[in-house]
């Protein structure tokens, strides 16, 4: 395994997340993506910050129609609300409805779960450098 390159272990454990956390919320009709977006929604509801699709297009470094249907989706299931501003009935403000809410506050328990399996055998002080790691890697882009 020591030969692999490094972009290559973070695609393997970037594929094993998606799988074990797809598989997960395929029970509730969920993908990974979808459940992210529930998160960042989530999150940034609790800090009273208004999102729009350009804000989840930038979070998540995602297209526009990749986020539109991300959205379709969402609020099909009835997680997601777009409502129009009264200044401008172009901009739309994706708001967490309470079935949203209850999905992420259901799912988040699963997340913690398989981050957790994923780092089980590594120290509270290796868990931390490899955070510092991936933060630095993160930034690096």
């Amino acid at each position: 395994m020591s030969e692999i390159e490094i972009g290559r272990m973070i695609k393997i454990i970037s594929n094993y997340m998606d799988k074990d956390c797809n598989n997960d919320l395929s029970e509730i009709n969920m993908t990974r993506s979808q459940m992210g977006t529930l998160i960042y929604l989530k999150k940034c509801k609790e800090r009273n910050i208004e999102v729009n699709q350009v804000d989840i297009e930038k979070e998540f470094e995602l297209k526009n129609p990749t986020v539109t249907g991300l959205l379709n989706r969402l609020e099909d299931k009835g997680y997601i609300n777009r409502v129009s501003s009264n200044k401008d009935k172009r901009y739309k403000k994706i708001e967490l409805t309470a079935s949203g809410v209850e999905i992420v506050d259901n799912g988040k328990a699963k997340a913690e779960k398989l981050e957790e399996k994923l780092v089980s055998n590594l120290s509270t002080s290796e868990k931390n450098e490899l955070k510092k790691l991936l933060i630095k890697i993160i930034e690096n882009k």
